[in-house]
């Protein structure tokens, strides 16, 4: 592997393993072969269920409901809805789509992707995508704990009938008790185990948990339809409130927002796409995916929505709309306890309402962990990729998740602050992606690892998509966030630089930190990469056996440049060959 700077630039060829006609010269190189990772998805219903076990989860029903209400105004929330469903398209699709095509082409975490693709000075980019979400995953756990707590609630307690009630089931659990400690780690020592056997015991429990949690969803949702002021609460989601497009906070929070709940930029896609076959397709699958997370996310929103204009008015017939706002805007810190406070109120007024509610919070239970378990999965294959055994690995991460939640189950202001800051990197995180498509070859990118990879079913992409992420994509993250910057600095309340829950201060200092751990991870492993340990000299060596990326698809070795042909068996594993040029 060349790391010395130099432009490399030539081909990949890539043939089925039946071409008679290639005749490779030279040495094959095999990849490395993944002992310690969990394996291949078996089907593509296996790999489907999976990704949408991943993305459908919190996001949708506990994040997106509580977005949709911050971000609405005295007419209504679909100015939101418009900038949030434009970055579904003009963002989050896209960058799944490079995900899968990264990890399928790699097999390997964010760190080692970048450092295969663009040299070893880029590691640290994939530690940045990784860390971020790691910090996500770090308060994750918490909201499985209050999702465990409210199915318990809802077996053996009444349901709560009016909003002063439910309000105080809610302070009392979540403020000021340590129940959310304990639950924090009974969730995360669950999906630590399951991580621990691999996708093997993934794959099956995705296909019994997903279509149940879909089946709930759907029917809690035509529920909520039938209830007294439906029809006014649709009303009010579907009518736009000019005032707000032009404010910053709601594009932010709208881009946010749809990457936190389709997962995109957080590498989950791309460790999944380490597990997927070449004949499932990056481009259709990058697809399909979040037009299915985002319907649910608009049927979340829905059910909240109509559950609080029905109660409100049970409660006060011909009251004023401005207190009905602040109801959907006052439901905890950063209004957090939307979800758990007002669906026991709207299953309050169902016959067979505790079934249903105990039935609903178990769904929550199943999204939560359908999630936890990717996203743990996601940050041990890291250590995986260097070198550290699958269940170490597994074990390592999920303390490290627990530990570091706790401060987030123990004060519910300090997991607001997490969700603001590391929400919102994940637009960084985006970018960060752009730059690889930037810096790998748009052309090179779009040809070799998508259009020309797999066994040919996937839907090809056009050389306009090539500009989509070119111009598009960087212009919208690197605009957002300028904007967001200025706004501000001038117009906030409070000063910008004070560090606090929301604060522009706290952010910046918590992207700082990591930006600055990686980075100096990054630059002691170039410095030492000589004079490491015989453990770590072993995983080096094998890395640099495998081609570091079709833009580099070539190396200098003893023998003199030699070209790289890539072939793949009947089953898609790649085989590397090399064939020196004279």
């Amino acid at each position: 592997m060349a790391d010395g700077g130099k432009s490399e630039r030539t081909r990949l060829v890539q043939k089925d393993s039946n071409d008679s006609g290639l005749e490779a010269v030279g040495s094959t190189v095999q990849p490395q072969q993944d002992t310690d990772r969990a394996g291949r998805f078996s089907s593509k219903l296996g790999l489907i269920s999976s990704c949408i076990g991943a993305t459908v989860g919190f996001g949708n029903l506990w994040r997106f409901p509580r977005m949709l209400a911050n971000n609405s105004g005295g007419e209504g929330c679909l100015q939101f809805l418009l900038v949030w469903l434009m970055f579904l398209f003009l963002w989050s699709m896209q960058i799944i789509i490079m995900e899968y095509a990264i990890g399928r082409f790699t097999r390997r975490a964010p760190p080692m992707a970048f450092h295969d693709l663009l040299g070893v000075k880029s590691t640290w980019l994939g530690g940045w995508i990784s860390l971020a979400y790691f910090g996500i995953c770090c308060y994750f756990g918490v909201i499985v704990g209050w999702s465990i707590y409210y199915m318990y609630y809802c077996i053996f307690y009444p349901l709560p009938t009016t909003f002063e009630e439910s309000s105080q089931i809610w302070k009392t659990f979540a403020e000021e008790s340590s129940w959310p400690v304990f639950l924090h780690f009974i969730g995360t020592l669950a999906c630590t185990l399951v991580i621990w056997k691999g996708v093997d015991t993934i794959e099956p429990a995705m296909k019994i948990m997903i279509p149940g949690l879909l089946i709930l969803i759907i029917t809690s949702f035509i529920w909520s339809l039938t209830q007294q002021s439906a029809g006014s609460a649709l009303a009010y989601i579907f009518t736009p409130d000019w005032k707000l497009f032009g404010t910053p906070r709601v594009w932010i929070d709208a881009l946010s927002q749809n990457a936190w709940d389709t997962g995109a930029a957080t590498g989950i896609y791309l460790v999944y796409g380490a597990s997927m076959a070449t004949n499932m397709g990056p481009v259709k699958t990058g697809s399909l995916i979040p037009i299915i997370n985002n319907i649910v996310s608009l049927m979340a929103g829905t059910m909240i929505f109509c559950t609080v204009f029905s109660t409100w008015t049970n409660v006060s017939p011909g009251g004023d709309k401005d207190d009905l706002m602040t109801l959907l805007k006052t439901n905890g810190p950063a209004n957090t306890g939307l979800t758990f406070i007002w669906m026991p109120i709207l299953f309050s007024t169902m016959t067979g309402g505790r079934v249903m509610a105990s039935l609903f919070f178990l769904m929550l239970v199943i999204a939560g962990i359908s999630s936890y378990i990717p996203s743990i999965y996601s940050v041990s294959q890291v250590l995986v990729d260097w070198g550290v055994k699958r269940e170490v690995a597994a074990v390592v991460m999920g303390t490290l998740v627990f530990l570091l939640g706790v401060p987030s189950a123990v004060d519910i202001r300090f997991l607001v602050l997490q969700d603001f800051v590391w929400g919102s990197a994940l637009i960084i995180s985006g970018l960060v992606f752009v730059y690889l498509f930037w810096k790998y070859g748009s052309q090179n990118f779009r040809l070799n690892l998508l259009n020309q990879a797999g066994d040919g079913t996937d839907w090809k992409l056009p050389k306009a998509w090539e500009w989509l992420l070119k111009c598009v994509l960087p212009v919208e993250g690197l605009a957002l966030l300028v904007w967001w910057i200025v706004s501000t600095v001038q117009n906030e309340k409070t000063p910008w630089y004070e560090l606090g829950s929301g604060s522009l201060m706290t952010a910046i200092l918590g992207w700082f930190v990591v930006a600055l751990f990686v980075v100096g991870l990054n630059v002691l492993f170039v410095r030492c990469r000589g004079r490491v340990s015989r453990c770590w000299s072993s995983l080096i060596d094998k890395q640099d056996d495998i081609p570091t990326c079709c833009r580099c698809c070539h190396r200098e070795d003893r023998g003199g440049r030699q070209n790289l042909i890539v072939m793949t068996d009947r089953a898609g594993v790649p085989d590397y060959t090399y064939s020196t040029v004279d």
